[in-house]
């Protein structure tokens, strides 16, 4: 599908010279001398198998390069009942002016145009599905995408990131049997909210939302990330930012891929999130984004390509009525404050407290952080 314009124009040729030849029996019968069926055209049979010919070429031509399958079969059958209509009312007064050979080139036609349109050479759509496959959902692929998304050729878009992390389960041969059902369910999750996934492997799995025109609203794949954290566990990040999509040719096959920052950034941000014993964590600015539907907190200054980054971990629905929430998001600020200030011994305590008292895995991590830190200081 480089050069469309040159590939239909052939196509279109070939569909019209088959058509063509296979019609123009019906204008040499009726000119035998032992023929008993229809009458011959009253017109000059070279007048009507140049119309046939014209009509083939136009036929063939626009149901090849429009675009629109509905649009292809509404020029086609148009075609026809043009061309059927005007031959029966031309019999219909007694007229006989054709031998139906432009009316069945035309429908032969148009019927080869239709076979070429569905088939992965003629159809960009067929070809975008064949590089997608069962990466997206069967939804996806029977939505409405204009055709200026489904080219080959590279181009930025502004994607929606989530990187999600597998539960570890110490390698042991349970944990590498489930392995399997847990990248299956994932997909089938992630795919639902309109997810691409683009990686899955056995630290985890990468998915694109926004692909090829979808909307992809934050707090929605907010709420389908918390959904799969909250059920299967492991660790999640979301980023959004300006990704590289097209057409990579990897072995065995040609398939769509990604490339750019954001990729990275959600996969570092994941392994952020596991170190700290986080859920599901995202930039300071996408929490403020969604900040009316989900709750999250502070968790790390973060580093990335130069950029100075402060990552929050989504912590539940701001929907929910939780008179204790707002407690330990203050509780949760102070010790943060202290730890980041250096103030280790308040820190430790601090963070002991939460974690004993909400059974909090990312508390954990800072108290024992603060610990260690707070023996490692010199003593003054």
């Amino acid at each position: 599908m480089k050069r469309p314009l040159v590939l239909h124009l052939k196509a279109a040729l070939i569909c019209a010279l088959v058509a063509i030849v296979l019609a123009l029996p019906l204008l040499w019968f009726p000119l035998l001398p032992s023929w008993t069926g229809w009458r011959p055209p009253m017109v000059s049979p070279r007048i009507e198998a140049i119309v046939a010919v014209i009509v083939a070429l136009w036929v063939a031509w626009c149901v090849v390069d429009i675009p629109r399958m509905s649009l292809k079969v509404l020029v086609w059958l148009a075609t026809l009942w043009l061309l059927g209509g005007g031959i029966w009312l031309a019999g219909l007064y007694g007229y006989p002016s054709s031998s139906l050979v432009p009316l069945t080139a035309a429908g032969l036609a148009g019927a080869g145009g239709l076979f070429f349109s569905l088939s992965p050479a003629g159809s960009r759509r067929a070809r975008w599905q064949s590089l997608v496959g069962c990466r997206v959902s069967p939804e996806i692929l029977r939505a409405r995408i204009e055709e200026r998304h489904l080219g080959e050729d590279p181009r930025a878009e502004v994607l929606a990131v989530a990187e999600v992390v597998w539960p570890t389960g110490g390698g042991s041969d349970e944990a590498w049997r489930d392995f399997s059902g847990l990248a299956a369910r994932a997909a089938a999750h992630f795919q639902k909210a309109g997810g691409y996934l683009e990686r899955c492997d056995a630290e985890g799995a990468l998915f694109a939302f926004g692909c090829w025109g979808q909307d992809a609203p934050s707090s929605s794949l907010v709420g389908a990330l918390w959904q799969w954290v909250k059920n299967e566990g492991g660790s999640a990040a979301l980023a959004r930012g300006e990704c590289v999509s097209g057409v990579g040719h990897f072995p065995p096959a040609s398939r769509w891929t990604l490339a750019g920052s954001p990729l990275r950034k959600a996969k570092r941000m994941a392994s952020t999130a596991r170190g700290y014993g986080a859920g599901l964590l995202v930039e300071e600015s996408l929490a403020d984004e969604v900040s009316g539907d989900w709750s999250s907190r502070r968790l790390a200054w973060w580093d990335f390509e130069g950029e100075r980054v402060l990552l929050r971990e989504i912590i539940g629905s701001a929907t929910d009525e939780d008179p204790k929430r707002a407690e330990e998001l203050r509780s949760w600020d102070r010790a943060w404050d202290a730890f980041w200030n250096a103030d280790w011994a308040a820190a430790e305590n601090a963070f002991a407290d939460l974690a004993r008292g909400r059974n909090d895995a990312a508390a954990r991590v800072f108290a024992l952080r603060s610990s260690a830190a707070r023996r490692a200081a010199p003593v003054k």
